[in-house]
């Protein structure tokens, strides 16, 4: 394809994106119509998924496939191009090929997926994929509703430029896929328990409230043995901290810097210190995010992820209803504030070499578009997953609620550097003792990743200001 035909056709592109740019807060109606006077001429795009018999890690056999290949459809169609998909042979090797075949000089694909935001934040930082700050009239990426909040957008992010979004407004990718307790809502109505959804229903979930659930939630009849709450101590550790106001990096005084030596921070370990020593016969230590001991009922709670929670073994396995609830709130956060970390995003991209990111750009904008059997809003998906996906519109509400205030830690390059100190040194350590030995071990992180990031971008689109 010639570059003087994707001249005339970013022309439009950028008049068509004056005309309609939608900022983070307003979620537009999309319609694929603006498009009919783009014409790619015939031209044949490639798109390389990661999984065999998945794309964007949507199952085949399923609704939501069957949904995606239709836009396939319709993207050739509107915009007279060829557009194939090709899985890639194994998963293991996807990211490795396609780094190799980047850093050669070739394109593996004209757009790439990748399920792990570990291989996708990678490929950024080795200046293999293109960067979407050069495509922005075309994928408009404050839309956090089609793309992922700017917290997403971080976790394929490098010095404030992002490198890969993801269908947020898809079933299974919206924005709240951090973390949650879940708990076994048929065991608990059985015995006599609280539910835990009265005390969000009735603003109560703190750490108070948690111990005594600790307790109730526990029983040592021989006939139907099982603790409170099944965790992995990355998972207890990390929810602790975020729930007490934790942010590991935030503006203090002015200045970005860690926040690990407030105050907070040493009452967050030394309540997580209080949990282990006064409930340790009410959790079960497991492997990180196994929901088997959930499942065959050795806990009532567990952590578990979005994506878990929205398709994978609780879905399918559980003779029981499961209720989803955020981790309580700890008295120096503010309530409501249901503070929590994510971890990754399915990375929609562009390798660096692509021949037309214009075109290609235009691709990965019009596949992201919401589909109007799901909802194109959040309130329309929000009812889609409580109808069709979780067993109350409360889970639904709290599966979106926690969502807004994930913040992505960096666990690549070392974000978890300080929950692994206090993993390490919990029952030896004080709090204070713990603080002054790890919390430097962030600086690096801050210094490399986070601040130029936050300074170049996240920190005013996501936060609204230094403060």
């Amino acid at each position: 394809m010639k570059k003087t035909f994707f001249s005339v056709v970013l022309i439009l592109l950028v008049f068509l994106a004056a005309s309609c740019a939608s900022v983070e807060e307003t979620v537009p109606e999309y319609d694929t119509s603006s498009f009919d006077a783009l014409n790619f001429a015939g031209a044949e795009f490639k798109y390389l998924t990661e999984e065999l018999e998945a794309f964007i890690g949507v199952k085949q056999g399923t609704f939501l496939y069957d949904c995606a290949m239709q836009r396939i459809s319709d993207i050739e169609k509107t915009l007279n191009c060829v557009l194939t998909v090709e899985h890639s042979p194994t998963t293991s090797s996807h990211y490795d090929s396609c780094r190799a075949i980047i850093m050669s000089g070739l394109s593996p694909a004209d757009i790439m997926d990748f399920r792990s935001s570990n291989t996708t934040a990678n490929l950024a930082y080795a200046g293999c994929l293109y960067p979407l700050t050069e495509v922005h009239d075309i994928i408009r990426y404050e839309d956090s509703f089609k793309y992922g909040s700017a917290s997403v957008l971080e976790c394929a992010m490098y010095n404030g430029v992002p490198y890969a979004v993801q269908p947020a407004s898809w079933p299974g990718f919206p924005d709240a896929q951090c973390f949650f307790l879940t708990y076994n809502k048929d065991k608990t109505s059985s015995k006599g328990l609280p539910d835990l959804q009265e005390y969000y229903e009735n603003g109560t979930w703190t750490w108070s409230n948690f111990e005594d659930v600790l307790v109730s939630y526990t029983s040592t009849d021989p006939g139907d043995p099982y603790v409170a709450l099944a965790a992995h101590a990355k998972a207890l550790v990390n929810m602790t901290l975020f729930s007490n106001g934790v942010k590991f990096a935030d503006y203090i005084d002015g200045k970005l810097q860690t926040d690990l030596y407030q105050p907070k921070v040493v009452n967050a370990i030394t309540w997580l210190q209080k949990i282990y020593s006064d409930y340790k016969s009410s959790i079960l230590n497991i492997e990180y995010w196994s929901l088997l001991e959930f499942i065959n009922g050795q806990s009532l709670m567990t952590f578990v992820s979005g994506a878990q929670a929205y398709n994978s073994d609780i879905q399918y396995n559980c003779d029981f209803t499961f209720g989803l609830m955020p981790f309580p709130c700890g008295p120096d956060a503010t309530y409501g504030e249901w503070a929590n970390w994510r971890e990754e995003l399915y990375g929609v991209c562009m390798p660096v070499t692509v021949a037309e990111p214009e075109a290609t750009a235009q691709i990965i904008s019009m596949l992201c578009e919401p589909f109007e059997e799901f909802g194109t809003n959040t309130e329309e998906l929000e009812e889609y997953y409580a109808n069709n996906v979780f067993s109350s519109a409360t889970d639904a509400e709290i599966y979106f609620e926690v969502g807004k205030y994930g913040r992505y830690i960096y666990w690549q390059v070392g974000g978890l550097n300080f929950t692994t100190g206090v993993i390490d040194n919990y029952s030896r350590r004080t709090a204070q003792q713990i603080v002054e030995s790890y919390a430097s071990s962030m600086d690096e992180v801050i210094e490399k990743y986070i601040k130029p990031n936050f300074e170049n971008y996240i920190y005013e689109v996501l936060y609204g200001g230094k403060g």
